[in-house]
């Protein structure tokens, strides 16, 4: 039988069971889940504790790097649309390769991979 948990209540258990120090056991048996699901949900969030932080819907929700949050692009000159246009292109193509642009200032761009196939 499948059951759907919410992704809140798999972060409120995990954080209370792995930060908190609450028993895994009286958890599993207080919210009617399987043990093993529950230690499945804990291992996934011992890796990487934000696995179960919401998920980003659509690309409005995304802010990418050297973008207003309200661009209004009614005011800018052909150039300067021109310009804004390549830094969208090369920030496509970036993500396309499997690079991340981290900004520690003007002249201090780091570039970091998030897929294997980047660190071979």
């Amino acid at each position: 039988m499948n059951m759907h948990y919410t992704t809140e209540l798999k972060k409120k258990l995990c954080t209370d069971i792995c930060l908190n120090g609450a028993s895994t056991i009286k958890s599993a048996q207080e919210y009617n889940i399987p043990l093993k699901t529950l230690e499945k949900w804990i291992t996934a969030f011992s890796k990487d504790n934000h696995c179960f932080d919401p998920k980003f819907e659509n690309v409005n929700d995304f802010k990418l790097i050297n973008s207003p949050i309200d661009s209004s692009y009614d005011d800018l000159s052909n150039d300067e649309l021109k310009k804004e246009l390549m830094k969208k292109d090369i920030e496509i193509a970036r993500l396309k390769k499997g690079y991340l642009v981290k900004e520690g200032g003007m002249e201090n761009k780091v570039f970091v991979t998030f897929s294997k196939k980047n660190t071979e």
